[in-house]
Parts: C-alpha cells; sequence; structure tokens
C-alpha cells in the first residue's frame, strides 16, 4: 500500500492505523506488535508535522521574495 500512494496519504493511513494496531497489540499481550506500532504512529505524525512547517516556511519565503520590479 505504501508503494502505491503518494507521500501524505500514506502518513495518514499510518497515523490512522498505528493507534488501530497499538490497541490489537494490547488485547493480544503482543509487545512487539505494540513497539512496532507506536514507531510507526510517532514516525507518521513527526512526518506530518514536519512537512507542515516545512509548507509554511516555503509559503513564508515567497511571499517575502517577490521582487518589485522598477518601472522603466
Amino acid at each position: 500500500m505504501a508503494i502505491l500512494l503518494p507521500r501524505k496519504p500514506t502518513l495518514i493511513c499510518m497515523a490512522v492505523l498505528g493507534p488501530i494496531c497499538m490497541v490489537d497489540g494490547i488485547v493480544k499481550r503482543d509487545a512487539k506488535e505494540i513497539l512496532a506500532m507506536l514507531a510507526v504512529f510517532i514516525f507518521a505524525i513527526v512526518s506530518l508535522l514536519n512537512d507542515r512547517k516545512k509548507k509554511l516556511a516555503s509559503k513564508n519565503d515567497r511571499e517575502r521574495s517577490n521582487p518589485i520590479k522598477p518601472i522603466t
């Protein structure tokens, strides 16, 4: 699934499925599954937040770098 989807939808899917799988691991008492899904969830959230910060930073750079062309 991760190969076929673009980056942002994949991260959103990981952020949604991570907690679901963690709960499943808690029910099954499988420590490896809990830790793996916790890592996936944290990675997805951090990646989404960093993408948002980069997008806002690039937007601010574009707004500030509008060159004013003198009329000649």
